[in-house]
């Protein structure tokens, strides 16, 4: 790669990367202003996964536009890394501010909000009381930990591995090969 493409990719998805963090931190406020037990849903997780990996799909499109038309896999999925990890990035520190400045007990009240959630599912399944008793006693303690400054930095490294898994979907779908000339 050219060290100007590079620099053009690495700028485009430092740019992206920004605004998908914007909208992440966002939605967390909506989230958090509208009712603060959302943060603690699957189905608000999953629809926030879905944008992210939505916008970062749209990102790759319009910088493989941007660059000509095409791009290798390997480009692809560096630009969707980087707009990513940079996103998670952003919406870490916000989330660190807002769990330790904004509201502390914040962190305190979706524990609460986690545990009852793993309790009903736990309850849904049959579990016996015995095993839903640790179970839950594991799971208050697990959620608890998340939103300490060390959970949500932690959290990060985690966030990384899903960045390059995301990264790997949007660059096979970013990808376009140029046509060979002569076929």
């Amino acid at each position: 790669m050219e060290e100007t493409e590079k620099s053009t990719l690495t700028s485009n998805a430092i740019k992206h990367g920004v605004i998908l963090g914007v909208i992440s931190i966002v939605l967390t406020l909506v989230y958090y202003v509208v009712d603060y037990t959302l943060l603690a849903t699957i189905k608000i997780a999953l629809l926030s996964l879905a944008i992210f990996l939505g916008y970062g799909i749209y990102a790759g499109i319009g910088y493989r536009k941007e660059i000509g038309g095409f791009i290798s896999f390997k480009n692809a999925f560096l630009h969707g890394f980087i707009v990513f990890a940079l996103s998670a990035l952003v919406s870490t520190i916000f989330n660190i501010l807002l769990y330790t400045v904004v509201d502390p007990e914040l962190g305190q009240k979706l524990t609460d909000v986690s545990v009852a959630n793993a309790e009903e599912m736990m309850r849904s399944f049959g579990m016996p009381e015995d095993q839903m008793d640790e179970a839950l006693e594991k799971a208050r303690t697990d959620a608890a930990d998340r939103y300490t400054v060390g959970g949500l930095a932690l959290g990060y490294i985690y966030a990384v591995i899903f960045c390059a898994i995301f990264a790997l979907i949007s660059g096979a779908i970013v990808k376009k090969k140029q046509p060979v000339e002569g076929m």
